[in-house]
């Protein structure tokens, strides 16, 4: 009986150990979604659409990337894209909308999945419509989050 009862104990402590190092069974509270959703809409609303790339470190860390419809670009690339965005006269604003899917907590980081809809207006004409599928990885760094990785694929909605 008692070597039946060591190996039932060793299962239970094995399964026990195993549920524990899911990083999916942490529970993410209200206040860590709402900061990855503010991080996202922030980055959009304060680079995308201000083309402000002085705020790039308030949003990515310094190893970010984004994988953008096949290509690759990091930091020093998004700044150079804002630079001649801000030299184009006459540029359309930019107002961005987020219909999140999943905001899910693993260890120290948080993905997230979402619809991001961008409407490009000037002179209260709406110009164009971008819709894209995206998903980001937020994490918790010295100086709080910040995005690490996102992934965007445009959405043709013909």
């Amino acid at each position: 009986m008692s070597k039946r009862i060591c190996v039932i104990t060793a299962i239970v402590l094995l399964l026990s150990c195993q549920k524990n190092q899911n990083p999916k069974e942490q529970s993410i509270t209200p206040a860590e979604i709402q900061i990855a959703k503010d991080l996202v809409q922030g980055v959009f609303d304060d680079i995308w659409s201000a083309r402000d790339s002085t705020r790039l470190l308030d949003y990515h860390t310094q190893d970010f990337v984004i994988l953008e419809n096949g290509e690759v670009w990091d930091n020093a690339r998004i700044k150079k894209f804002m630079r001649d965005q801000m030299s184009r006269q006459n540029r359309p604003d930019r107002i961005n909308k987020m219909d999140y899917i999943s905001v899910d907590k693993y260890g120290e980081s948080i993905q997230l999945a979402y619809h991001n809809h961008a409407d490009f207006i000037r002179n209260d004409s709406l110009l164009f419509e971008g819709n894209w599928l995206e998903s980001a990885l937020a994490v918790k760094t010295e100086k709080g989050w910040r995005l690490k990785m996102m992934h965007s694929t445009w959405v043709n909605k013909e």
